[in-house]
């Protein structure tokens, strides 16, 4: 599994006396390597050189959110270094001058190579009469650069075609294989290079085969396939991952998955309209933001972020904000020392990082939310993805459709390791009795729904006991578990009102129900 995690370097940007005097000291009017003057011009880069002309140090400027940031400086023929803020946490180099998205973005290893494809593809475009502008952009980091290429999944997505124009070296190979999981599905294309690099296609004035190349390049195909001798390796660290327990209440159901739930499945939870499954799946999250060792993401369908926010600090508080009619104390509330440092320990982690991650995007389309999701896995590193309700994205889609995003999520597991869990509605007319008994298959939507799920959970509640004690139990059975093959009763949660805490009803009552 990738680390995606970014350490803010903790240098100031360069300055703009710095940077003057720089300029003052250089020039842009240099070839170099083949890269003419219009092409430094075009993106800042300049050169200091000696008496007779020749570069001593080449200058690329590197942005951090558009904004000049630092330099990454070479001195000739190839010692590289970094000044003020040039790392992971920058915007790709060139990224600043194409920000519209199009067809075509390349990505390259470095800087020469980015300004050397630039000029290839900008001079055939031209040759043709065209005005048409390649996209081409390179990490600051090198080799090891998915970091940050996965912090900017926005960008890259702005684009139909993702162009790899990576070293044809060793290096450059295991690269590839680590940026194309943080790019966007589908989009990528891989160039074969006959040289080392697209700078050498420029050395050697050989620019018509890196156009052919770049027209070339084929969708990637992972490689995928195995020895049976790497599976042994492949088990243990199977065994390695940590897995990921349902709260204390529902027990029965983390014993029944040996500890709770490994990332690479689907989970379905399911329950009738009224059974009191927002409660439950609210405490489960509540609980996962502290104790999950992987990062969530919470795709909520039905609040948005405020009212996301304002649900989970009122049980953090244990007070309901929302229960305050005056605007003012309200607002006094939520402003005082106090909340604001329950706010803190709620929403942030060690005070400077975010615990999760909340999408608010209700009312996008499937493609939208797919999107929006593939970002929350790739350039947020959440591994753990709550829908709910799954069927609120599913609303009005055709059958195909919710095959096509069940099949989607399948090969977003495969190839980033991440766990769903989906929060489900049943069909109301599987409320067959006051007990509100229904299967899985009473799962609203589509089959591939249930058949796409390890793991499947249903709630049973009956609301309208009149044994206050049964009104407030919801039974749970999981009728589906790949992960271990075990199935039937979960055990049963108890609600209870003065609190407003769920509890393990057998330990609630100490078995004397």
């Amino acid at each position: 599994m990738l680390d995606l995690t970014i350490k803010p370097s903790g240098k100031e940007r360069i300055s703009a006396e710095d940077w003057q005097n720089i300029k003052d000291n250089t020039t842009t009017d240099v070839s170099y390597r083949g890269i003419r003057p219009e092409t430094n011009r075009k993106f800042g880069v300049r050169y200091a050189v000696d008496a007779e002309g020749n570069v001593l140090t080449q200058y690329c400027p590197i942005t951090k959110g558009g904004e000049l940031s630092g330099l990454k400086r070479r001195d000739h023929p190839k010692e590289f270094s970094g000044i003020a803020v040039t790392g992971a946490e920058c915007d790709l180099f060139m990224q600043h001058k194409f920000k519209s998205g199009g067809k075509y973005v390349v990505l390259t290893e470095g800087e020469i190579d980015a300004l050397s494809a630039y000029q290839m593809l900008n001079d055939y475009n031209r040759s043709r009469g065209s005005d048409f502008e390649t996209a081409v952009v390179s990490a600051t980091t090198g080799a090891n650069s998915y970091k940050q290429i996965a912090a900017q999944y926005k960008f890259f997505d702005s684009f139909d075609n993702i162009i790899l124009c990576l070293d044809t070296d060793e290096a450059g190979q295991d690269a590839q294989e680590q940026i194309v999981k943080v790019l966007p599905k589908g989009k990528i294309k891989v160039m074969k290079l006959k040289f080392k690099d697209a700078n050498e296609y420029l050395k050697r004035e050989n620019p018509r085969d890196f156009i052919t190349a770049f027209y070339d390049a084929q969708p990637y195909v992972p490689l995928g396939v195995v020895g049976s001798g790497s599976l042994y390796d492949a088990v243990l660290n199977q065994a390695l991952m940590k897995r990921i327990p349902f709260p204390k209440f529902m027990g029965e159901a983390n014993i029944m998955l040996c500890g709770g739930i490994p990332l690479g499945h689907i989970i379905n939870l399911a329950a009738l309209t009224g059974a009191g499954k927002t409660t439950v799946v609210n405490e489960i999250i509540y609980e996962w933001i502290f104790t999950s060792p992987h990062m969530l993401g919470i795709v909520s369908l039905e609040l948005d972020k405020g009212q996301y926010g304002e649900a989970l600090l009122s049980r953090h508080l244990s007070r309901k904000i929302a229960l305050f009619s005056d605007d003012e104390a309200r607002m006094r509330f939520l402003t005082s020392e106090e909340v604001k440092t329950k706010a803190t320990e709620l929403f942030m982690k060690d005070g400077s990082n975010h615990r999760f991650y909340v999408l608010d995007n209700r009312d996008g389309s499937v493609e939208e939310i797919q999107a929006a999701i593939e970002e929350l896995i790739v350039a947020c590193g959440c591994r753990v993805i709550v829908l709910d309700p799954l069927q609120d994205i599913m609303a009005g889609v055709s059958v195909e459709k919710q095959e096509e995003f069940m099949q989607w999520m399948k090969g977003m597991i495969k190839s980033h390791k991440v766990s769903f869990i989906l929060i489900n509605h049943i069909r109301k007319s599987a409320a067959g009795s006051n007990s509100g008994e229904f299967g899985e298959e009473d799962i609203q939507g589509s089959s591939t729904i249930i058949k796409s799920a390890s793991v499947t959970i249903l709630l049973y509640r009956d609301k309208n006991h009149e044994d206050p004690v049964m009104r407030n139990t919801t039974r749970m059975v999981m009728p589906k578990n790949r992960i271990t093959g075990i199935t039937g009763p979960a055990g049963e949660i108890y609600y209870d009102n003065e609190t407003h805490t769920l509890f393990n009803k057998a330990e609630f009552f100490g078995g004397t129900t």
